[in-house]
Formats: structure tokens, C-alpha cells, sequence
């Protein structure tokens, strides 16, 4: 039998771990629907932050590029900053009462 050298062998190892790291964790989701209500709208330069509170009760914090509405229930997608601290909202649909 033939033997492999330790180098061969450190290389072949490196390969199959970010291959197994690639296809076993890809992470969460950056682009997702979260359902909830927009409320403290601040102006600023570029747009709108306010903070959204999801249907599970977690407050995130957003910016936008429109403004909405006060209390409003709406449904948006975007994509969360490197250290997750502020959802960069992508679009954004309202919600009115009677389409519950």
C-alpha cells in the first residue's frame, strides 16, 4: 500500500471541511418576509429609521429609503447589517385591517 504524504493528506482534509461547511451550515437566510408594525420613524439624510416590532415580540431596528406610516402593520424583506443591528428594508407592504 502506498502511503500518503502529510501534506497530501492536510490538503485533502482542508477541502472536505469547507466543502462539509459549505453544504451542512449555509446560515440563516439574509432575505426574508417578517410581519410586524413600524413605529418611532426618525428622518434622516438618506431615508427613514424606525423600529419594527416582528409577530414573535422582537424589536428590530430598520432603515428605509420611504417613510411609514405610524403604527403601521406591514410586511417587509430585507437584509440584516454585518453585525445584525439594522435590517436594511428591501420593500415593504402595508397591511390594512380588512385584509386580515
Amino acid at each position: 500500500m502506498r502511503k500518503i504524504d502529510r501534506y497530501s493528506l492536510l490538503c485533502i482534509s482542508v477541502s472536505l471541511i469547507i466543502l462539509l461547511t459549505l453544504f451542512i451550515n449555509p446560515g440563516e437566510p439574509q432575505d426574508r418576509n417578517i410581519i410586524g408594525t413600524a413605529y418611532e420613524i426618525k428622518t434622516t439624510q438618506n431615508g427613514f429609521t424606525f423600529s419594527f416590532d416582528d409577530a414573535d415580540g422582537k424589536t428590530i431596528k430598520c432603515f428605509n429609503k420611504t417613510e411609514p406610516a405610524e403604527f403601521g402593520i406591514y410586511v417587509i424583506k430585507g437584509t440584516f447589517s454585518d453585525d445584525g443591528s439594522m435590517l436594511f428594508v428591501n420593500s415593504m407592504q402595508r397591511i390594512h385591517h380588512n385584509e386580515f
